[in-house]
């Protein structure tokens, strides 16, 4: 398969992520304006989600078309990739340890944040939260792996289509 059609596959699986990503970033937005604690992941979010949108961009306006872009599109592109690419090992290593964790392990995790927790319900048992946490690390590794990829995809991609950001000014 050509690497145009994989990036292509995979900037359409990244949007409908990215789109919830930004409909979070929005509600992380309104309690980091209480705990400025959370400005940084609110940051990192939003540079994902203009990562992803600029990267489409890219995709449907310029490569598809052939139309000449502005050279801030390649550096919107190029400064929001990094700080996914950051993201993206992250949640890559994350998910990993969760998946590779035992099941006593995650249990003992499960049991004392249920413990801080006030008024937890009663259905939410550790088992649960086991079952839960596995399922959120299988999709965010899924979400890592393609995030990645498709970021070493585009770097490659800006190099071929580079003919379409003009001349920049020195």
């Amino acid at each position: 398969m050509k690497p145009l059609t994989i990036f292509r596959i995979l900037s359409f699986i990244l949007i409908p992520i990215a789109a919830f990503f930004a409909l979070l970033d929005i509600f992380m937005l309104i309690n980091a304006l209480v705990n400025p604690a959370f400005l940084l992941i609110v940051f990192m979010v939003a540079c994902f989600v203009i990562y992803t949108f600029a990267s489409l961009r890219f995709l449907t306006q310029h490569i598809d078309t052939g139309r000449p872009s502005k050279p801030s599109l390649k550096d919107w592109i190029k400064v929001n990739a990094y700080i996914s690419l950051f993201i993206g090992t992250m949640i890559l290593m994350n998910s990993i340890t969760i998946l590779a964790s035992s099941d006593s392990s995650l249990r003992q995790i499960a049991g004392q944040m249920l413990e801080t927790q006030p008024n937890v319900p009663v259905s939410l048992t550790p088992e649960f939260f086991i079952k839960a946490m596995k399922i959120a690390a299988y999709f965010m590794l899924f979400m890592g792996i393609i995030l990645v990829y498709h970021i070493f995809l585009n770097f490659r991609l800006l190099k071929l289509y580079a003919h379409l950001f003009g001349k920049q000014e020195e």
